[in-house]
């Protein structure tokens, strides 16, 4: 403690990233993004449909 007379701050200039930013910085593909979102969308939609669905009266 004695020896650290450092006393400057650290600060992070960098600019605040946006999603666009972290997704060109880690190279994701956005049309597998999308593809796959799509495939879970219309699996959750279909599950949904057919507990909603009236059961046949026999």
């Amino acid at each position: 403690m004695i020896g650290n007379k450092d006393t400057t701050l650290q600060v992070d200039l960098r600019k605040k990233s946006s999603i666009k930013d972290e997704i060109a910085f880690r190279d994701l593909d956005i049309q597998s993004c999308m593809v796959m979102l799509m495939v879970i969308t219309a699996f959750l939609l279909s599950v949904i449909s057919v507990a909603a669905a009236n059961a046949p009266i026999v």
